[in-house]
């Protein structure tokens, strides 16, 4: 069993160098009106950097420590501005690739539908061009899974399945096909056993 997933570990760090950071600059202040030797402004500067600009920046207001020094009056903020774009462009929503049966043959040793497949699409795109494909290419509708964003099509009694996947693959809006396995409730159960 995992105990921590990445996000968590992500938060946890941030939490950490944050605090590390925001002690720093107060035993830089401390040492500086004792006269003993200081942390390095470098050293200062890259906890900013690794993540801990936020407590950088609480320790340089409550401390009101290093508030005057341009590299860290204009520096720290430009690294936590910085940080936020980053974190802006790498949680938006990046085109994703889809499944092409074509290129990337699924290797089923599962049981599946002959005739049906799934496909999910992205709700903010729609299902308009999807729709207009179904009709265009003869495919069926089985079920629309409206709350997860899927559908079950039935492929056309001319085509086979791996090109109707393949051409819907190609489809706007669409982020994976997929084949309709078979779950039988007379099946025996399995269980996943993972011993870490």
């Amino acid at each position: 069993m995992k105990f921590l997933d990445n996000i968590s570990i992500l938060y946890i760090y941030i939490a950490i160098i944050n605090l590390v950071a925001f002690v720093m600059y107060g035993i830089d202040k401390w040492k500086a009106k004792h006269a003993k030797w200081r942390i390095s402004e470098m050293a200062l500067i890259l906890v900013a950097i690794l993540g801990g600009s936020i407590g950088a920046l609480v320790g340089m207001a409550v401390w009101r420590h290093k508030t005057q020094h341009p590299k860290f009056k204009f520096g720290v903020p430009l690294i936590l501005i910085l940080q936020i774009v980053a974190l802006v462009l790498t949680s938006c929503r990046a085109e994703q690739q889809v499944f092409n049966v074509a290129t990337q043959p699924k290797e089923s040793t599962r049981e599946h539908s002959p005739n049906v497949f799934i496909i999910m699409y992205d709700q903010t795109v729609g299902k308009e061009a999807i729709m207009k494909a179904i009709e265009a290419y003869g495919a069926e509708i089985v079920y629309d899974y409206n709350i997860i964003a899927g559908m079950a099509l039935k492929k056309p009694e001319d085509k086979t399945l791996e090109e109707t996947m393949h051409f819907f693959g190609q489809v706007e809006g669409v982020v994976s096909v997929d084949y309709d396995y078979i779950y039988r409730l007379t099946d025996p159960v399995k269980p996943n056993l993972q011993i870490e």
